[in-house]
């Protein structure tokens, strides 16, 4: 019989590794802290074969699992590291789990490390590695927060590593960050981006979400910018030529696919299921696992638990998979996200539309995670989706009896 926690976990689908929490960079909106980010200690592969043998031996495991290479630059490891960390992954899961078990690895870059060595790399494992480039628009707006440790810009290297993809005919996913500069800068923002769309398997972003009480950004403005940047965006994808490739905006295939979803798919979709633990693990590069979201690491977290450690559950280190899922830090963590989505649940008309991930922004606006919506929900969830549902009604065909 599996302990109490292990019965209410979901299978393990993505791990996302910090190979070293090093970057090249110093943007300004960055989680982690300087610190961790001028730190050049790596995960060694002696490490690495070691945590995933116990991840891949972990009956939560099914018969996939993504790696994402993330949290620091994943590149700066360079391209003979990944040769030996994918082989070994691969190794160990083949005597793991058979050599049906499928295993994808994803890099995500700021693309100004990327030279014909990486482009042959990603050619060479294109089967089986993709890679998502940061990039938040044209100069203007992509400088204005991704700068260098020197204070100047990293558009040029950005579009050279870009460009270098599209010359070796590498397929990869644009990711941005919208920054109240892109807000009052929709066209530009917009053209930029979809001048890529035959080259890119997505573009999806992230809105910036500095909101203040007062000012030029409060949380009024915001929602009105948002609206309208949203607007002028989905007027121009209504609006370009059937024969032209469109540019595929993930952020709002995945809406509409919430919208639109059923039975399974819906549960899968849902905020509930999202923020789920074990569904997503992260693997910092000292052993330390953390899971409920992809990515956050213990720079980025309060001590909600009261041990200094975050959302940090585990160490793959001293621990297995098994040991870990049967700890009661976890245990009670599930129990204070439960609450606080029942909140949501109860109070607020967009839940069923809503993604999940705003747990920590609640205990950071209202001091608690088992309370209701903050201007974040309120922007990136119900103006988006206001807007979106709004535009669709207004466009969509009026057939006649």
């Amino acid at each position: 019989m599996l302990p109490r926690t292990q019965t209410e976990l979901e299978p393990i689908e993505l791990v996302v590794v910090q190979g070293t929490g090093f970057c090249n960079l110093n943007c300004k909106y960055c989680y982690l802290t300087e610190e961790s980010r001028r730190n050049k200690e790596k995960l060694s592969i002696a490490d690495l074969r070691m945590y995933f043998q116990k991840i891949l031996a972990s009956q939560f495991v099914k018969d996939k699992l993504v790696v994402s290479w993330h949290s620091g630059e994943p590149l700066v490891l360079g391209t003979e590291y990944y040769e030996e960390a994918i082989g070994a992954i691969s190794e160990i899961a083949s005597d793991a789990k058979g050599q049906h078990f499928e295993i994808l690895h994803d890099f995500q870059t700021n693309g100004t490390l990327i030279d014909k060595e990486w482009c042959d790399f990603f050619q060479k494992h294109a089967d089986y590695v993709s890679v998502g480039i940061s990039c938040d628009g044209p100069e203007e707006l992509h400088d204005a927060y991704r700068l260098g440790w020197n204070g100047g810009g990293s558009f040029e290297k950005t579009m050279r590593g870009i460009n270098l993809l599209i010359e070796h005919r590498v397929v990869f996913s644009l990711i941005a960050v919208v920054s109240p500069l892109a807000l009052e800068n929709p066209e530009k923002f917009f053209e930029f981006f979809n001048k890529y769309r035959d080259y890119i398997s997505e573009f999806r972003y992230n809105l910036l979400d500095e909101f203040t009480d007062s000012g030029e950004f409060s949380y009024e403005v915001a929602r009105e910018s948002y609206a309208s940047f949203l607007w002028y965006i989905l007027d121009r994808l209504s609006n370009q030529e059937a024969e032209d490739t469109l540019l595929n905006v993930k952020n709002f295939s995945y809406f509409y696919e919430r919208l639109f979803a059923t039975g399974d798919l819906k549960r899968k979709l849902s905020a509930n299921y999202m923020s789920s633990p074990l569904r997503s693990l992260t693997l910092s590069s000292n052993g330390e696992v953390s899971t409920f979201y992809a990515g956050v690491s213990i720079d980025e977290c309060p001590d909600i638990y009261g041990d200094g450690k975050g959302l940090v559950i585990g160490s793959l280190k001293t621990e297995s998979i098994d040991q870990i899922t049967a700890s009661d830090k976890l245990y009670d963590l599930m129990g204070v996200f439960n609450r606080s989505h029942s909140v949501c649940q109860r109070s607020c008309s967009h839940f069923d539309l809503c993604p999940g991930g705003y747990n920590l922004i609640k205990l950071k606006r209202n001091g608690s995670l088992e309370s209701g919506e903050t201007p974040e929900c309120m922007i990136q969830v119900q103006t988006f989706a206001d807007t979106l549902m709004e535009h669709m009604s207004k466009n969509l065909p009026v057939t006649s009896k």
